[in-house]
């Protein structure tokens, strides 16, 4: 067990990315419903899940090099530019009605936005937490992400009924505009390290690839649950995304609150295994169980497991790559759990749609229980 210093993690700035977080979360989280409405435009599964793989295979391009700058300074920049990328490639969105290449090419626009902001955010957060308290000041970032999440989801809905999914974009619009100019607030800078091409080979010594490898099957799973959840729900019946997400980002943030600092207090190799393992448990309840009261027992497992894994697996990433290198050590990781997700909506996609829905979840949730075994091969422990 670790101990924990009293130096400063909730300082003014800080609070302004989380800020700033907010409204791009909550930008971001009306974006959950654009699988249902594609579907609409009566695109298969397959090409529903090429399609929003496209912004996250968009977001990994950019985020080794992304990586790099940030780790150099000027993260609130970096923020404020990701943001109003992604305020301009909502634009078309509103005028939409067909399928087309150019969507292929505005979700690549989001993914890239995404990209700068993210890895910004968080490069930022673990650059300035203190070592021993840096699970912590991650895992309560994190609530930046979640507590909007949980409100567009039941928001989404109401406008989807009301104003349809052209009302969904809208409303998109109009929460990114105040992530654009609140990083901009931002009064320290925390740089890094100025990285050479050799200190990159640090980053793919195996110890190091463990949170990596992990954070891809990690994000396989998420990307399969929120890409077909909503298409599996629209077919299916019974339930509804709103509430599942409601659950999903309650339980997140009751680990980054009653539970913040367990990922600084215990071993991370501990808790990652065993949030990997909870995610898979939810991920075969998906098909398994049924209604409200079902999709409520998911939205906890699946909750909890991905509220401790996130913080527990990008505080390792960032132990195992060493002082100065925090902000290429969150791109890799952010950029690893992206890649993850390309493959859980675009590969599995296609599972879906040759074996049925089910078949394709209990897949996803035996990969994830995979990424458990990891943490137990020999070579792969920390290197002190």
């Amino acid at each position: 067990m670790r101990a924990s210093s009293s130096a400063t993690v909730y300082d003014r700035d800080y609070l302004v990315v989380n800020s700033a977080n907010v409204f791009y979360s909550l930008h971001a989280t009306m974006f959950i419903f654009m699988p249902a409405y594609l579907y609409t435009l009566h695109l298969p599964a397959g090409t529903i899940g090429l399609l929003m793989a496209t912004g996250t295979f968009a977001s990994v391009l950019f985020k080794p090099l992304n990586g790099w700058l940030v780790n150099r300074g000027r993260h609130g920049l970096f923020m404020a530019f990701g943001a109003l990328m992604s305020g301009l490639a909502t634009v078309p969105w509103l005028y939409s009605h067909e399928a087309g290449p150019a969507l292929y090419l505005l979700r690549g626009c989001q993914g890239a936005a995404y990209s700068f902001f993210a890895t910004a955010a968080y490069g930022y957060v673990a650059s300035a937490a203190p070592s021993d308290r840096r699970g912590e000041a991650l895992g309560v970032f994190g609530l930046s992400f979640f507590i909007p999440t949980a409100l567009g989801g039941q928001l989404g809905e109401m406008i989807v009924r009301h104003a349809g999914f052209h009302g969904i974009f809208l409303g998109a619009l109009v929460a990114v505009l105040p992530a654009v100019l609140l990083p901009l607030a931002l009064r320290r800078r925390h740089e890094g390290a100025s990285l050479t091409l050799s200190e990159l080979r640090h980053f793919f010594a195996p110890h190091t690839l463990v949170p990596n490898t992990a954070g891809f099957l990690f994000g396989a799973a998420y990307g399969t649950i929120f890409t077909f959840l909503p298409v599996f729900l629209m077919i299916r019946g019974g339930g509804t995304l709103g509430h599942f997400v409601l659950v999903y980002s309650a339980a997140v943030v009751s680990t980054r609150t009653l539970g913040r600092r367990l990922v600084d207090r215990f071993p991370r190799e501990w808790i990652s295994p065993g949030a990997l393992l909870l995610l898979a448990a939810g991920i075969v309840g998906i098909p398994a169980l049924h209604g409200n009261f079902g999709l409520a027992l998911v939205g906890i497992a699946t909750g909890l497991g991905h509220g401790f894994l996130f913080p527990a697996l990008s505080a390792l990433a960032i132990d195992r790559a060493g002082t100065g290198r925090e902000g290429m050590a969150m791109a890799l990781y952010t950029g690893s759990f992206d890649m993850g997700t390309v493959a859980g909506s675009g590969v599995l996609g296609f599972v879906a749609e040759r074996f049925g829905y089910q078949p394709m979840f209990c897949i996803a949730a035996l990969l994830t229980a995979a990424g458990a075994g990891f943490f137990l091969l020999p070579g792969m422990r920390s290197r002190r």
